[in-house]
């Protein structure tokens, strides 16, 4: 989605989260307030690690069928051009076009990919195309190769995060846990937050647990994050 469909997704699931705090416990709305604020960052960031994994587990599937667009005869532009109209990988290819439209070489339009994408698969590709680009030769079958090389990568990865699945959701339990059980008591039994919103000392609390559990899953997520 685009930044300001985006935003408008967050900022309407904070607008109405707040307004249904607002009818069911008002005392508790500038807490549930702050943490729809907090989530569209969260989501945002959660988001972006999903659609990264799409993007990569997309890139042997663009290379095969380049590869295949070569055996058949077509050039490697044509092949890139082809495989720019849809898919996770037809923006960054449809860059790669627009700078050769400008009179970039394709060994040189496809050497920016990489730091436009800073992903281990793009260096991969981008080095395989400037080869092609640049020596000729039977680059169908070495393209080829590297998307089974990615693949088998991609594979890899996948294993790890299905070991470590079990510790993500633990992580996401502990961590959701407490605001939950927060939430619920203060519908079930609105009276018992009076001393958590309504005193000094309450509120000191409050803020500090918050903090407390924003650095416990950051922590947590640091921990279980590291298959990859």
């Amino acid at each position: 989605m685009t930044p300001e469909e985006a935003c408008e997704i967050g900022a309407a699931g904070g607008i109405g989260t707040t307004v249904l705090a607002t009818a069911i416990v008002p005392r508790l709305a500038p807490v549930v307030a702050l943490v729809a604020i907090a989530a569209l960052p969260v989501g945002l960031r959660a988001t972006r690690g999903r659609a990264r994994l799409r993007f990569e587990a997309a890139v042997p599937e663009v290379l095969e069928r380049i590869a295949s667009a070569l055996r058949g005869g077509v050039s490697l532009s044509e092949a890139i051009e082809a495989q720019s109209i849809a898919g996770p990988v037809a923006i960054d290819l449809r860059r790669v076009r627009a700078r050769q439209a400008l009179g970039l070489g394709l060994a040189e339009a496809v050497s920016v990919w990489p730091e436009e994408r800073p992903v281990a698969s793009v260096r991969a590709a981008a080095g395989a195309f400037a080869v092609a680009a640049t020596m000729g030769g039977r680059s169908a079958s070495a393209i080829d190769g590297l998307a089974t090389s990615l693949r088998e990568q991609r594979s890899a990865i996948a294993d790890a995060r299905a070991l470590s699945a079990q510790a993500r959701l633990s992580a996401l339990v502990v961590g959701a846990a407490p605001v939950g059980f927060l939430l619920f008591s203060a519908v079930i039994d609105p009276a018992s937050v009076d001393a958590l919103v309504g005193t000094g000392v309450g509120r000191v609390c409050l803020v500090s647990g918050l903090l407390l559990e924003l650095a416990g899953v950051l922590w947590m997520r640091r921990i279980v994050g590291r298959e990859e």
